[in-house]
């Protein structure tokens, strides 16, 4: 059986799988480059380790960053793992090493930069208006991803439990509760909504929210504001500070609920979101027991 092939079937399988269009494109970009620099009519038989870490010197000295080239590798093991369990391999691909990048401190917004986020939300049109502060409030208070938002049916969603229905990626679905403040922007664009869809959030002509308006209307925002602002940094803002209200609520984090909410396959991505709000509770207690002998400071 040849490299082409394999891959084929690999993405065939992927697909079935109910994968996401975004982690498909992502899986074939990524894969597809290993496969031209081995050839695809090389045969499995010929598929060696040392051929393997040729691909991955090449990786090392091609002008990309760090977070770039793990995720290269990092797609390049996930497709050996498969081969490995479906056909077999002549060596181990456990043995394969994603490289570490650095950890990035992830920045939350504070009270005014949130209170400055909602002012700002502001368009021609009023019902566009309360659209837009429903979006950004359901984001900002549930953490759901932007393909999420867009998918919402009316039907998923109670205002008067405050819960929506989301189905995040491979289809899996899960639910996730509102704040009064979102329930209240969700019902104010409702009554001002000119489109009665079955889609909850909808065009400006009446037709289904895509993605890529969704990030033209973050970037539009962002525009006005005097801070990075994206849909990606609402999700973060939103792991990091369930993290911090529950730490200083019940003095414990519960990391499996908040990757329940999140939607997360991986306990290893919502640990990211654990580890930055320790570093923000630490920093918040700020205590030094030397400065209350010496200067009487609590």
């Amino acid at each position: 059986m040849e490299l082409q092939e394999i891959f084929e079937n690999f993405m065939s399988a992927k697909r079935l799988a109910g994968l996401a269009d975004k982690s498909l494109y992502n899986y074939d970009l990524f894969i597809h480059s290993f496969v031209n620099f081995i050839g695809s009519q090389t045969s499995l038989s010929d598929l060696t380790q040392e051929r393997v870490n040729r691909y991955i010197s090449m990786l090392y000295d091609k002008p990309i960053s760090r977070a770039t080239l793990a995720t290269y590798i990092r797609n390049l093991k996930v497709f050996l793992r498969w081969i490995e369990k479906k056909y077999g391999l002549s060596f181990s691909a456990r043995e394969i090493v994603i490289p570490r990048t650095p950890k990035k401190l992830l920045r939350i917004y504070s009270d005014d930069e949130i209170f400055l986020i909602f002012k700002t939300i502001k368009v021609e049109s009023p019902w566009l208006t309360a659209r837009n502060k429903a979006i950004v409030s359901v984001m900002l208070d549930s953490g759901l991803r932007q393909n999420e938002v867009c998918t919402i049916k009316r039907c998923d969603i109670s205002l008067a439990d405050r819960m929506v229905k989301v189905f995040g990626k491979g289809s899996k679905e899960r639910i996730v509760p509102l704040g009064s403040l979102s329930a209240h922007y969700i019902q104010d664009y409702l009554n001002l909504c000119p489109y009665d869809s079955i889609r909850l959030f909808v065009s400006r002509t009446g037709k289904e929210l895509t993605c890529n308006a969704v990030k033209h209307m973050m970037f539009s925002i962002q525009r006005k504001l005097p801070f990075e602002f994206s849909s990606h940094k609402l999700r973060h803002n939103f792991a990091t500070n369930y993290c911090i209200d529950q730490y200083e609520k019940t003095g414990q984090i519960d990391i499996y609920k908040l990757m329940l909410l999140m939607g997360h396959e991986d306990i290893e991505t919502t640990r990211v979101y654990l580890h930055h709000a320790n570093q923000i509770i630490v920093s918040k207690m700020n205590i030094s027991h030397l400065d209350k002998v010496f200067f009487g400071e609590n």
